[in-house]
């Protein structure tokens, strides 16, 4: 394969953010010279009382909509962020560009770190309020972040965010100051389900085949001190009755990021895969014959969670018990209200990325409940590679070798192009939030894999700016990286080498736009090394980039594919999942 560095902007973007040597929790360096400064004032009414929060400053190219494009690896914005404190009516906020870039307390900014650094020109100005709630845990610890109800937690302009008008200016490269003001909010989206728990979660109206279904659960409840809420979004088949309580259905379960009230697989949007669906009927096409769909339950789940857009299913120190919350709560709900078969041969979880991470992390930790997993392209299995950072042997998340560390890339023809680095895009979710609560992937990792730290955050294993890796801080991560997990559980009181043997499918390109074959390779290395090859069925595609279903299926191929593994694996099928592999004794992740 041959490496080229990406478009001549990204070289650049690179040479500046090297020069970076900052510390991420307590920088100060001499100020600048007087240079730009924005000025933020609340229009009355707008605050009913004191908020910590994060603004989020966008310079757009004039005439553009700051938020028409976002994205680290084609935005055209310039990104600043800055917290502030029991923020108020009567406070103006001030942006300045010499304001020593601590990140805690002074303007962070991508790809230039300072306000000053904006060149002369002529641009379109916003700027977002996130607003943080004060939650004091369970456990005493006091945190501020965002709660999201509804809006699978964008990193910016979320609902009830405070914006500014846009607003045109021209910078002129030297002292300035640019006046913007709070003076409206992003409305919240309006929900017309009957669900408890309001907008917490969505609540969203029934169809036919496709119902909703909430909880406050206690577990997160408690963890969290106030009430807190998880969801499903369940697709019926067709010719499901609910009174016909002797028909009943296997479960899979689609794991993906937030999902709103939309059903797995495209139901919601694809007319087509819906059409099919709710008819029951495959059509025929000149190479086959008409067949019937598969017969069996689809559940999403809907865990948007302060951090992330979705909890990661499992229970963690900073999000705390999803795990439980939705296995051992929501599920038995979903078995006692719908006509499911509910054992774990009958239960297939299933995903891609960070829903392939939350499908195989789900099977591995509770092979009690659930009977397989169709993994493909999940978030780092084996963190020796996590995405393409050696997080074990290298000090530097950012560069090995002196060589920037690759995030993103396009391969094209053999050619690899590199869109950002993880350097690159860390500092980029930097100006989004401090403290690992941008919202954003990376930090999504430290909050779900990570301790909680002294200041009551997620413990972060690099430095955020300059890339140095706090070894004492991955080894937090280890009961996460799961290759080391079923591993270290191979034949003691766990047992997993046997029971999980023949039960994990996993595929992924080999030209991954994240670089997650490359945690997959390793942890095919590592359970081969104990179970011998066959233990865990792998699938690599050359050049097939992130994206698509499991080893790139057509659905209904996929979905028949499913519902083998099923009827294979029901008593009388032809390779029954046994007691012996199902049983609590297995069960991890307490």
């Amino acid at each position: 394969m041959v490496l080229s560095m990406g478009p001549s902007a990204i070289a650049a973007k690179v040479a500046l953010l090297a020069t970076l040597l900052i510390s991420a929790e307590a920088l100060s360096i001499a100020p600048r010279a007087p240079g730009l400064n924005v000025r933020i004032p609340v229009a009355d009414g707008l605050l009913n009382s004191s908020t910590d929060g994060r603004i989020s400053l966008l310079f757009a190219p004039a005439g553009l909509d700051p938020l028409d494009d976002t994205d680290v690896t084609s935005s055209p914005d310039l990104f600043f962020g800055k917290n502030v404190y029991n923020y108020h009516s009567r406070d103006t906020a001030v942006l300045t560009g010499d304001s020593g870039q601590n990140v805690r307390i002074g303007v962070y900014g991508y790809p230039n770190v300072s306000l000053n650094d904006v060149a002369p020109g002529d641009y379109t100005v916003q700027a977002y309020l996130n607003i943080y709630e004060k939650a004091v845990r369970s456990d005493g610890s006091v945190v501020s972040v965002r709660f999201p109800c509804g809006d699978g937690q964008p990193n910016v302009a979320g609902f009830g965010s405070l914006i500014t008008p846009m607003t045109n200016v021209t910078i002129s490269g030297g002292h300035q100051t640019i006046s913007l003001q709070f003076n409206d909010s992003v409305p919240y989206e309006v929900f017309n389900g009957t669900e408890i728990g309001a907008c917490r979660q969505g609540n969203y109206v029934d169809s036919k085949n496709l119902k909703h279904i909430k909880i406050r659960s206690a577990a997160l409840s408690k963890f969290w001190n106030r009430d807190m809420y998880v969801g499903a979004n369940i697709l019926l088949p067709a010719g499901y009755q609910a009174n016909d309580t002797n028909t009943r259905y296997p479960v899979v379960y689609s794991q993906n990021h937030w999902a709103g009230g939309d059903g797995a697989f495209r139901y919601s949007t694809s007319a087509s895969f819906a059409a099919t669906w709710d008819s029951g009927v495959i059509n025929g096409t000149n190479t086959t014959a008409a067949r019937p769909t598969p017969k069996f339950i689809v559940v999403s789940f809907r865990h948007e969670a302060p951090y992330y857009d979705d909890s990661y299913a499992v229970n963690t120190a900073n999000f705390g018990p999803y795990g439980d919350a939705l296995n051992d709560e929501l599920i038995p709900l979903l078995d006692a209200t719908f006509n499911t078969i509910a054992k774990p041969y009958a239960r297939i979880q299933e995903g891609g990325s960070t829903g392939g991470w939350e499908s195989i992390a789900s099977v591995i930790y509770r092979p009690d409940l659930f009977g397989s997993c169709f993994t493909y392209y999940p978030d780092s299995l084996d963190f020796r590679r996590h995405q393409d950072i050696y997080l074990y042997d290298t000090p530097n998340a950012y560069y090995r070798d002196g060589v920037a560390v690759p995030s993103i890339r396009t391969v094209t023809n053999g050619t690899e192009i590199v869109e950002a680095t993880t350097e690159m895009e860390n500092h980029w979710e930097l100006t989004f939030g401090t403290s690992s609560r941008s919202a954003l992937q990376w930090d999504a990792w430290h909050a779900v894999f990570g301790a909680q730290g002294l200041n009551g955050y997620p413990l972060e294993a690099w430095n955020k700016v300059t890339g140095e890796i706090y070894p004492e801080a991955v080894e937090y991560w280890k009961p996460f990286d799961l290759s080391h997990y079923v591993t270290g559980n191979w034949d003691n009181a766990k047992n997993l080498g046997a029971v999980l043997k023949n039960r994990i499918f996993i595929y992924v390109g080999l030209a991954d736009t994240y670089y997650l074959n490359e945690g997959v390779e390793k942890f095919q290395e590592n359970v081969e090394s104990f179970g011998g090859a066959g233990w865990a069925n792998f699938t690599y595609i050359a050049g097939a980039p992130h994206g698509g279903n499991y080893n790139r299926l057509e659905i209904w191929t996929y979905l028949e594919l499913l519902d083998k593994w099923f009827k294979d694996h029901a008593p009388g099928g032809a390779t029954p999942l046994g007691d012996n592999v199902t049983s609590v004794a297995s069960r991890g992740n307490y």
